[in-house]
């Protein structure tokens, strides 16, 4: 069988400059002493899947690496293959949304399996792509004999240990195993957006691991009808991850969610998220406060519970007694006594049971309810810091968010500090993004003044993004503090507009929006729904 040296895929990921040669020097000691190949040290090291080196491979050869969740195996090319060139040369014909016929390969160096092809496919004008060949192999299973594929691609558990070591390297949130009629498909959220996870694998292989997976996560094998809730614990690459795991009947099979549990949560703080300057610089001030209340707002998604928990690491959790209550407990943060609610106890519980433990700050996951919000506003008037989330679109809309569920204005207005409205953008990726001067559109929607000089960047795509453009996420930030005229105008039941138009300092998540871009930091696309919200 044709298959790449590990020399080879270095090399190509030494000409793409994923990394350099003093990296791969230092690297190789290490991974002779763990018994790991060098090419996995490099990849744990730079925290990039091995489709990155096959993306590097692509590049380097000027061929287009395969979008093998878009395209379909050509069936009647395939038939057309023999077994002993698959075997030898693993190979598949497929098509592109375009119709164009493209063989998908991981070697093209391999000139003698190329040729061959072209031979027994004569008449038929094709193209090559470059595709990692684990994400190959459920393509090549779906035609090939089954001696010219890898077994190790049919066993559930060595698929599952590679699909979580992927997604821990992607970055990904959460990993969705979705039944389909004939086949099984696996998708991962990575910075917020859904990706295909190679092609769809065999309904025997994919209903393999799902049950694998209920097994690993303590769930009833045998109960397929009915929705479980489970979790999991596994080491990938040396390193614990938790995940959550839940199921949900569906009309062809079962369908998979897992969410991955943040392991290194204490990476993030306030000054790493995006937060302009002088909006922390308020919220710290806010925080100095022995009393009150600073809600974050947003959609699901939007990152709150980050920002939160970056705020309680602010805080000198040994000076102070901190109490929080979540649904679920995300991030374990040492010092603070975290709670979590659900079943017998919810947040409005919690909370009254916290004022008996003489707390300094308390966190309450997320005010839905009027109790909730009751007694949060109280404690807030009694001598705590209250920090807590809503579901608004806008920082203005919490006050009439908590005026809807039954609070009093008045009150409302007596012990809210601020309020921050955030959501997440996709960072274009450093290493391959493209700068170009604005056109009067792009000047326009990001209201650049007559005259002054403006470049934009736009995604690219390159192996260390995977292609994509981008890599990571950060906020993007919108913020309302108050002060004693507009605390009295809420009082005074003034309206969203009115309270805009009074407030001295409110920035806007438009405005937050076009200074990322004209940082660089995003692109215009992926602002653009923000750009025209509060007028």
């Amino acid at each position: 069988m044709s298959t790449l040296n590990e020399a080879t895929l270095i090399n190509a990921g030494l000409q793409a400059e994923l990394f350099d040669r003093d990296l791969v020097n230092r690297l190789r000691a290490q991974a002779r002493a763990t018994r790991m190949t060098l090419l996995d040290a490099l990849s744990r090291e730079l925290g990039l899947p091995r489709t990155a080196f096959y993306l590097a491979l692509a590049q380097i050869h000027g061929l287009p690496y395969a979008q093998l969740e878009r395209w379909e195996l050509d069936l009647a090319a395939a038939s057309r293959l023999p077994g002993t060139l698959i075997k030898r040369h693993p190979m598949a014909p497929m098509r592109t949304p375009e119709g164009h016929l493209v063989i998908v390969l991981s070697d093209p160096s391999d000139q003698l399996g190329i040729e061959t092809a072209k031979r027994v496919l004569t008449g038929i004008e094709l193209s090559l792509a470059v595709a990692d060949p684990e994400a190959l192999a459920p393509v090549l299973a779906r035609f090939a004999p089954s001696d010219a594929r890898d077994s190790a691609a049919e066993d559930p558990v060595a698929l599952f240990d590679r699909l979580l070591r992927d997604a821990v390297l992607r970055r990904a949130s959460d990993i969705h195993i979705e039944s389909e009629k004939e086949a099984v498909k696996i998708r991962l959220r990575v910075d917020g957006r859904m990706q295909a996870w190679g092609s769809s694998l065999g309904k025997a292989l994919g209903e393999g691991m799902i049950s694998r997976i209920k097994v690993l996560s303590g769930m009833d094998i045998a109960e397929s009808r009915a929705p479980q809730d489970g979790g999991l614990n596994h080491t990938i690459n040396e390193q614990p991850v938790e995940m959550r795991v839940a199921s949900a009947p569906t009309k062809f099979g079962e369908r998979l969610t897992l969410r991955i549990m943040k392991s290194d949560p204490g990476r993030q703080t306030l000054d790493s998220l995006g937060m302009p300057s002088f909006m922390i610089e308020r919220l710290r001030e806010a925080l100095a406060h022995p009393h009150g209340i600073v809600l974050v707002t947003g959609p699901t998604g939007s990152g709150k519970s980050t920002t939160l928990y970056a705020v309680l690491r602010e805080l000198d959790a040994n000076a102070l007694n901190i109490l929080t209550a979540e649904d679920p407990v995300e991030q374990v943060i040492p010092g603070i006594s975290q709670v979590q609610v659900g079943g017998k106890i919810g947040f409005a519980d919690a909370l009254r049971s916290f004022l008996r433990h003489d707390p300094d700050v308390i966190l309450v996951g997320e005010i839905r309810d009027f109790d909730t919000a009751d007694v949060a506003l109280k404690a807030a008037t009694t001598g705590h810091m209250v920090l807590s989330t809503l579901h608004t679109n806008t920082a203005v809309g919490a006050i009439t968010r908590l005026s809807d569920i039954g609070c009093e204005r008045f009150l409302i207005g007596a012990t809210l500090h601020g309020v921050i409205a955030q959501r997440l953008v996709r960072m274009l990726c450093p290493h391959c993004r493209d700068s170009h001067p604005a056109t009067d559109e792009e000047r326009s929607l990001l209201k650049v003044p007559d005259g002054e000089a403006c470049n934009i960047a736009q995604p690219c795509g390159c192996p260390r993004c995977l292609g994509t453009g981008y890599r990571g996420r950060i906020g993007v930030f919108e913020s309302l503090w108050l002060d004693g005229e507009l605390a009295e105008r809420i009082g005074n039941d003034a309206s969203e507009r009115e309270l805009m138009q009074a407030a001295g300092n409110y920035w806007r998540l438009g405005d937050d929006a076009r200074q990322k871009v004209r940082q660089n930091l995003t692109s215009l696309a992926e602002v653009r729904p923000y750009l025209r919200m509060n007028g």
